[in-house]
């Protein structure tokens, strides 16, 4: 009753098509424990007619499909399979049909080799024709679906009409059911880019299109087919016609690869006799030849290793049966590059290092975005955010174009860390951006970087309040940042903003008059688009690129401690609510030239004695002079000047007590 099994899952790398099939792992096995490999025994009795005067194999597409065999087997009795081998596929997650079926799926298993049954009978001319489907065509799958082809997928036809996508999923008009007596069995090599964009296009995974898609084995196709009769006459009974169909027009070879002995041991840092390493070589099935000298070899390897193909591929196999632990840890030397980072790198690791320092966590997020994304953002249809470059071969709607914003990345690890819990957040991603280039060009890429708040600024402790994240916060963020990068002369100006941005609490980046970024608070349209059950999320973005070359020439210097000391004046004034506080320290700075070295903003007031229309600003100026001791009547002079021309260009007055 096989009470007590095993059953080991293995996880195959993509690029070892040959170790999917219970064969393929004990060869393996074998050359890694230098034990004989048990192949199994294929014996057949023929006793009816030679199969080329019962059927036919026409290749219409060589390329395609290399190489086509078929057998038949007549009268057979379909019927449950054993229990040993119900069993054993149902271990392997493959559900019992009937012995026809069940034997095709076993081998399978068993060899790596895909096959298909076709009713005998039901095969118009009693023959196969292999082709290309023509586009726009029509066919009805196993699953009862009905597929609309392209000329990218091979079709496996009779005389007349489909019966099977080539090794993606037979037709429902050539199945084998309960009334079938005659079986042809078909078992081909089809290329492994075919097949992959065939079951691309129709989105079909199947056992058989896993392994042809990553390349069968061409010279074990007529072994497996022979393995498959000899199962089908012990399970089914029935008459195996004589010899098989061998459709292959240009036979498959293997060229030799050189490898060099020294060569491979100074690569692993080892000291492997070269006799070792034939043998490591022939114990996985290889060709191994002397070579033009006595540190060479040359090697073939097998058909079932489609994976070895240069001499870098046949050192690694000499590692794993040597053993990786064996192979010696050793450092190799190292030359000092002379050769300067590329600078949109140097760049991103001064700002990745600035925003750390502000307590920001880096996120990387995927390149490929959906275009509804930047409609969520509230892009004006004719934005440069819907500037797409579009995927040829999109993995879903969700990831078909190039993002041209940081922001929906941002917003999703936002939304999924709170449905998480975890609602205070300070996150950024610094990467490229993507544009359509002109006349179906190579797309513009930009560097950018983008950062988001969530929530407390800090929590509630004996020593200070709880505080929410603010305008200010994401504002002090985005000035840090760019006085770290070296950038000065930048200003924050009102109503230059990317779409998305709160109207009243968001501002532009500018230099020199260009905007080179934005920030402030999510609007409320934008955060139900994205279901954002929270508020005060703040923003802001930074094209990197555009501020790349201000940021070479803004070299950083040192400036001598100042020897004379200062003298500071406060100016309290009262302004429409309009006026902006950069306005009022432009003209401060402006009138009082070198002898003013900074303006700093303390204190503003609004509400209770003031107009509704108006606030109170207090600025401090400190004064100082790199010439020599400031003159009190002379700072006052010229403070007094300046509060003439505040009242004159900004509309302001004196606050009065």
């Amino acid at each position: 009753l096989s009470l007590e099994d095993w059953a080991l899952d293995v996880s195959i790398a993509p690029n070892r098509p040959d170790c999917a099939s219970g064969m393929g792992i004990a060869r393996e096995i074998a050359a890694l424990t230098g034990q004989h490999l048990r192949r199994p025994d294929i014996t057949i009795e023929e006793t009816d007619s030679p199969v080329e005067d019962l059927a036919k194999v026409t290749l219409l597409d060589t390329k395609g499909c290399p190489r086509y065999a078929a057998g038949l087997i007549r009268d057979v009795e379909l019927k449950p399979s054993p229990y040993w081998m119900r069993y054993r596929l149902f271990v392997s997650g493959v559900r019992s049909i009937n012995n026809v079926v069940d034997v095709s799926n076993y081998v399978l298993l068993e060899m790596g080799q895909p096959l298909h049954a076709f009713d005998y009978d039901r095969l118009t001319g009693n023959q196969i024709v292999v082709r290309r489907a023509e586009e726009g065509e029509s066919f009805t799958t196993l699953d009862g679906r009905t597929r609309t082809l392209n000329g990218e997928i091979l079709m496996i036809c009779d005389a007349e009409r489909p019966v099977a996508l080539a090794w993606i999923m037979g037709g429902l008009n050539s199945e084998i059911f309960a009334g079938s007596k005659n079986v042809l069995v078909e078992s081909a090599y089809f290329d492994p880019i075919v097949i992959r964009r065939g079951a691309k296009a129709l989105g079909l995974s199947t056992e058989a299109s896993y392994r042809f898609e990553r390349g069968v084995d061409v010279e074990g196709v007529i072994n497996a087919l022979n393995r498959t009769l000899m199962l089908l006459s012990q399970l089914a009974g029935g008459n195996i016609a004589q010899g098989v169909i061998d459709n292959y027009p240009k036979s498959f070879q293997r060229s030799s690869i050189d490898l060099r002995v020294d060569r491979t041991n100074r690569f692993l840092g080892t000291s492997i006799a070269k006799e070792t390493m034939v043998g490591y070589l022939k114990a996985l099935e290889m060709d191994v030849r002397d070579g033009k000298d006595d540190n060479q070899l040359q090697v073939k390897p097998p058909t079932f290793r489609v994976d070895l193909t240069r001499e870098i591929d046949l050192m690694e196999e000499v590692a794993r049966l040597e053993g990786y632990d064996k192979i010696p840890v050793t450092f190799p030397p190292i030359r000092p590059s002379d050769e300067k980072d590329a600078s949109d790198l140097a760049l991103g690791s001064r700002a990745r290092e600035t925003m750390i320092g502000f307590g920001f966590t880096e996120i990387i997020s995927y390149s490929f975005i959906s275009p509804d994304s930047v409609d969520l953002l509230g892009a004006e249809k004719n934005s440069r955010l819907k500037s797409f470059v579009k995927l040829r071969n999109p993995l879903s709607v969700e990831q078909s174009v190039m993002r041209t914003s940081l922001l929906p990345g941002l917003i999703s690890a936002v939304k999924n860390n709170i449905s998480h819990g975890e609602e205070d957040l300070k996150l950024f991603e610094w990467g490229k951006v993507f544009f359509k280039g002109d006349d179906e060009g190579l797309p513009q890429e930009e560097i950018s970087l983008a950062a988001i708040m969530v929530g407390m600024s800090h929590e509630q402790g004996w020593y200070r309040k709880e505080r929410k994240i603010d305008f200010f916060d994401i504002k002090g963020v985005a000035e840090g940042l760019l006085k770290g990068l070296g950038l000065r002369g930048f200003q924050f100006q009102k109503n230059k903003v990317l779409p998305g941005f709160h109207p009243e609490r968001s501002a532009g980046i500018t230099i020199s008059d260009s905007i080179v970024g934005s920030l402030g608070q999510m609007s409320s349209p934008l955060l139900e688009r994205f279901d954002l059950r929270v508020e005060n999320v703040y923003l802001f973005t930074l094209d990197l690129g555009a501020v790349s070359d201000k940021i070479q020439e803004s070299r950083k210097a040192f400036n001598p401690f100042a020897k004379f000391p200062a003298v500071f004046r406060d100016i309290s004034l009262i302004v429409g609510r309009e006026i902006e506080s950069a306005k009022i320290r432009e003209i401060i700075e402006k009138e009082g030239g070198d002898l003013v070295e900074s303006v700093t903003i303390y204190d503003m007031y609004e509400g209770k004695n003031m107009d509704p229309s108006e606030k109170a600003l207090t600025f401090r100026v400190c004064y100082r002079s790199k010439k020599g001791t400031l003159d009190g009547q002379e700072v006052n002079r010229l403070h007094e000047t300046i509060i003439d021309k505040l009242a004159r260009k900004a509309g302001g007055r004196l606050r009065e007590g």
